[in-house]
């Protein structure tokens, strides 16, 4: 079941997202100014920010699945005929102006390990800045890990076989951070792309075979 609280007093439920989705087109203009909710379904906790105003929506979704997030705020969006802000012009770097920084985004296990290692020691040759996140996989990015990627101008991230909604997060953290985002993709794997957008390089590789990508990489970053 999805409870959403709307203040100290009012609770609406629902035993479906669509359910919950139908309770918003009955309701939308009876939701306050702020609202905080929670949602609760199985053992999985899902937090909704809403910020409503005349002039626009404002919606922050906290979750452990990357496609939940996207799907409720592509969901909202339609509800209330919303649409992203007018861009403004583009300050997204390139890599003719990047400095030669990388943080390598990847799963911990052993394939995903062996993989970065090979591709440390390749772009350390080349003269690249190459830092790591230690293994930390929580639910929000550590203090640590967040500082690190801010501090490199490039994301490279790897996806391979396995849980990739670690490495996602971390995309999606660097693209709020406009960072230079290129993905190396093991060949025959699909991920959620709703929330990272597709404006990114992206390159696949056979399974274990990532210097496959080594010629066409070094197209993607900064000489």
């Amino acid at each position: 079941m999805f409870s959403l609280r709307l203040g100290d007093e009012r609770r609406l439920n629902a035993y479906t997202f669509d359910e919950f989705m139908q309770l918003f087109e009955e309701y939308p203009y009876a939701l306050p100014i702020m609202t905080h909710s929670h949602w609760v379904k199985n053992n999985g906790l899902i937090t909704l920010d809403l910020e409503i105003s005349s002039s626009g929506l404002e919606i922050g979704v906290s979750s452990h699945e990357i496609a939940v997030v996207s799907g409720i705020h592509d969901r909202l969006a339609q509800l209330f005929k919303a649409h992203n802000p007018p861009k403004l012009k583009s300050t997204t770097l390139s890599r003719y102006n990047l400095k030669k920084s990388i943080f390598l985004a990847h799963r911990f296990d052993e394939q995903g390990k062996d993989i970065a290692w090979k591709l440390s020691a390749f772009l350390s040759r080349l003269g690249f800045d190459v830092v790591e996140g230690e293994g930390y996989e929580t639910q929000n990015i550590p203090d640590k890990v967040a500082a690190r990627i801010r501090s490199q101008d490039i994301l490279l991230a790897v996806i391979t076989s396995g849980d990739a909604s670690w490495v996602l997060s971390e995309i999606a953290f660097s693209k709020g951070l406009n960072k230079y985002i290129i993905i190396l993709c093991e060949e025959g794997l699909s991920f959620n792309k709703g929330i990272i957008g597709g404006d990114y390089e992206h390159l696949p590789f056979p399974k274990d075979r990532v210097e496959t990508t080594y010629s066409d990489l070094l197209y993607t970053l900064p000489s």
